[in-house]
């Protein structure tokens, strides 16, 4: 089996070299390892480029990095596909436990591991061997996992750490990757629709790198590229989802669209706001789900003196 590892990098120059490191560092090394430069800006490339021949560097005009994965996707010679960020780093045994998994669950779609969460731009030091004690791993149904990760999407977050045998990509389509800022849930809720298992093993081995700079720290950008991805998918959902997955699916895009709604009414986008929840009603039928969405948008038209105290745009630290 031949391990592939892809990572989509812009404007990476001060994180990729730790990135990198953990990857050369790993006790079961990849066979290939490939980065694409995204149209970066900076320094990027060439600290990429002083790694070779053990890196091999491509480079882009600037596409955004659900391009970026799509392209390294088709690029891959390995069997088995590791995706890492450039900000975020491995412990040393992530491949060798990924290669296990995916020998031990032949069939799944998809291989997911612990991860921490660390801040700033500084190294991250592996306080404890997060092996000693493995923890059970957890194994998900198609309906078991989309409910599960758009009810809590930590465990599933990043791509980082992430594998997929590379023979389910030609069931999931020549554009894995869609919606730059939101692919990974994009992806993520593609899984669902193979009828295939997805593995969790829930021992740490993925530092995700936290910074005021990065994507996901602005809630209203990232719940607005959400509901893009979920209407995106949602015609793939009715031509190909069974009755209780296309059910999930749309209560998942109404509770999407709440989320969102809430983020613009703190932000001062009423009006914008309460288009989003008229449109959750069309989303799921379930009662719970419309009265959730019906209260809301009762309460986006009473005087701002009455209104609940709405959520912050931004990810506190």
């Amino acid at each position: 089996m031949k391990i592939s590892v892809l990572i989509p990098a812009y404007n990476a120059e001060a994180t990729i070299k730790a990135t990198l490191n953990s990857v050369l560092s790993q006790t079961t090394l990849p066979d290939e390892i490939i980065v694409l430069d995204d149209g970066s800006t900076d320094n990027t490339a060439s600290l990429v480029d002083s790694y070779r021949p053990r890196v091999t560097l491509l480079r882009q005009t600037n596409a955004g990095v659900a391009s970026a994965r799509n392209t390294l996707c088709q690029v891959a010679r390995g069997d088995f596909l590791a995706f890492l960020d450039s900000d975020d780093i491995w412990h040393s045994t992530y491949l060798g436990v990924q290669q296990k998994l995916f020998r031990s669950y032949p069939d799944a779609s998809a291989f997911f591991t612990g991860h921490v969460d660390f801040n700033g731009y500084t190294n991250y030091a592996w306080k404890l061997d997060p092996v000693c004690s493995v923890p059970a791993v957890e194994l998900f149904g198609p309906l078991e996992f989309f409910e599960r990760y758009n009810q809590a999407t930590g465990s599933f977050a990043c791509m980082s750490y992430c594998c997929i045998p590379k023979c389910v990509l030609p069931e999931i389509g020549c554009e894995p990757f869609g919606v730059s800022g939101a692919e990974d849930s994009y992806f993520c809720d593609l899984l669902a629709l193979l009828g295939r298992p997805v593995v969790f093993a829930p021992s740490p081995l993925v530092a995700y790198r936290l910074t005021t700079s990065s994507l996901s720290a602005n809630h209203l950008r990232t719940f607005g590229l959400w509901v893009k991805a979920f209407q995106m998918l949602e015609a793939r959902y009715r031509k190909s989802a069974n009755a209780d997955l296309l059910e999930a699916f749309g209560m998942a895009f109404a509770s999407k669209r709440r989320q969102y709604a809430k983020l613009l009414m703190g932000a001062g986008h009423v009006s914008e706001a309460r288009n989003q929840l008229c449109c959750s009603l069309g989303n799921s039928f379930d009662p719970l789900s419309m009265a959730k969405s019906i209260v809301l948008l009762f309460l986006s038209c009473l005087p701002s003196r009455l209104q609940p105290s709405w959520p912050s745009s931004q990810r506190r630290s």
